[in-house]
């Protein structure tokens, strides 16, 4: 324990990027014993929600940060202590702690303020607070919106496409028309680095790893889990990560680790019968590739009239990295890989 009998519980900084954290649940109460490893409180970052566990035994004696409030890394929002320990020893504790010491006393004036003014309104409006996932994702595109940024959209011919997954299917192989294009996506990289890399300042980095960032979905939140090393994984194993990632994102279990990372991303909407649309730049990546759903079209083959399934993608890239003749040049080899799928 910090000082052998008080130990401080803080803000945990999960992850490079990380500055801030909210209170999700206190699991315990003051008074209550904990044993080292016990879950004491939940914390949840744009990201993920994960429970704090105690690094030693003891008596939870004080909380101090409030559920549903946000407070920065290394803040102080509660006191494990012996019980030997006088409540005089934690105040004084409290009141030398270096840095930010989160506060259980709410502003009441304001909350008297807020509740005077919601009488005053006529059941017209309705006030619904934004999750911390949603003000994230505000902030997020927000900063997306500043980055000088261009769409260029191509149709593809899906027909061997779909072909293979039937073939995929047919042999057990759980590959979706997704995990084939996030494959495309990985070796039109390979050729056009320029759409995996990242700017420094006058500088370009050139990433040597493919990690690819899928946008996933949840009621009403937006994940971006990462396959890293896109480059060494073939077709199936790419659809193997994929799907574990998935499965982390839905049931509440994905970490910071598989959220970092990405450097070029992807987002589908096809399923949602979506033709065409695009997509913001994250930042820190260089593009992110948008995909409309597959549908059929008539076209003319041989002087003949046929319907052929095709597809829309539309790659939005960041201008200062990629200019309008490389990214029609990185499509052009999406497309080819597409419609060549055996090169997979």
């Amino acid at each position: 324990m910090a000082n052998d009998k008080i130990y401080p519980l803080t803000i945990p900084k999960w992850g490079l990027t990380m500055e801030e954290g909210m209170i999700s649940t206190w699991l315990l109460e003051e008074g209550d014993e904990v044993e080292v490893e016990t879950e004491v409180l939940e914390v949840a970052t744009d990201k993920i929600t994960q429970p704090i566990e105690s690094p030693v035994d003891g008596i939870l004696r004080r909380i101090i940060g409030e559920e549903g409030e946000e407070y920065p890394v290394k803040a102080l929002i509660g006191i494990i202590a012996a019980e030997d320990v006088s409540d005089e020893e934690i105040n004084a504790f409290i009141d030398s702690y270096e840095g930010v010491v989160g506060s259980a006393d709410g502003d009441d004036d304001d909350e008297e303020m807020d509740e005077d003014a919601t009488d005053d309104r006529s059941s017209e409006v309705v006030r619904k607070p934004m999750s911390k996932m949603r003000a994230t994702i505000a902030k997020t595109v927000t900063a997306s919106w500043e980055i000088p940024q261009f769409p260029v959209t191509m149709i593809v011919d899906m027909t061997q496409a779909k072909q293979l997954r039937e073939n995929l299917k047919a042999s057990d192989q759980g590959v979706s028309m997704n995990d084939i294009i996030l494959k495309a996506c990985a070796g039109a990289i390979r050729k056009y680095p320029m759409a995996n890399a990242q700017l420094d300042g006058k500088d370009y980095l050139l990433n040597s790893q493919i990690n690819i960032a899928m946008a996933v979905a949840v009621d009403e939140d937006l994940f971006m889990p990462v396959i890293k090393r896109c480059e060494s994984l073939s077709l199936s194993e790419l659809a193997e990560a994929a799907k574990e990632l998935v499965v982390k994102v839905k049931d509440g279990s994905v970490g910071e680790e598989e959220l970092s990372g990405g450097n070029f991303a992807v987002s589908n909407l096809g399923m949602f019968g979506v033709e065409n649309f695009a997509a913001l730049v994250p930042p820190g990546m260089a593009a992110i590739l948008a995909v409309g759903g597959i549908n059929d079209e008539v076209v003319v083959r041989n002087g003949k009239i046929v319907p052929v399934p095709v597809m829309r993608v539309t790659l939005m890239s960041d201008h200062r990295i990629v200019d309008g003749m490389y990214a029609a040049n990185f499509l052009v080899e999406l497309k080819r890989l597409l419609e060549n799928p055996e090169n997979l």
